[in-house]
């Protein structure tokens, strides 16, 4: 029998999506972080959306891991009716990052995905805007929060 409702949560999304859940885990009071599987992500996504209340995307980004080969991106996820926080966290290879577009579920974040396309270089298959966000529109010189970034790069 899970001890609070964070675990209860996180034994609910095991029960239910064993296929597509990593890793999960109690962060701290109401806040649980969420590993997925690449391949059907969008699923355990919607799935939080609608079996779960995770009805507000709060934000996305992504974080470097070039010792790792890996780059995670990361939403958070709130549900307003619990006041709970939920990283759902995906991992994907540096050479191939791309990910199915969170805004089939969440419309809102197109905007998380443009900024970690420029910044990370992770392609979103199906984002219905994928349009330069922050970089000049003749930037050349790669992604600036990639940790082997090495400088500015725009073409005079």
């Amino acid at each position: 029998m899970p001890e609070s409702a964070e675990e209860a949560l996180i034994e609910a999304l095991r029960a239910e999506h064993l296929d597509l859940v990593e890793e999960a885990r109690v962060i701290r009071p109401k806040r649980v972080a969420i590993l997925a599987r690449r391949e059907g992500f969008l699923d355990l996504a919607r799935a939080l959306r609608d079996e779960h209340g995770f009805l507000h995307p709060v934000s996305a980004g992504a974080v470097d891991y070039p010792k790792e080969y890996r780059i995670q991106m990361i939403y958070y996820l709130m549900n307003p009716s619990s006041r709970f926080m939920l990283t759902l966290r995906v991992d994907l290879p540096r050479d191939e990052a791309s990910l199915p577009s969170m805004t089939r579920i969440w419309e809102a974040m197109s905007f998380h995905e443009r900024e970690a396309k420029e910044m990370f270089g992770i392609d979103f298959e199906g984002h219905p805007n994928m349009v330069p966000l922050l970089l000049p529109p003749d930037w050349r010189g790669g992604y600036p929060l990639r940790k082997d970034f090495e400088g500015e790069g725009a073409e005079p």
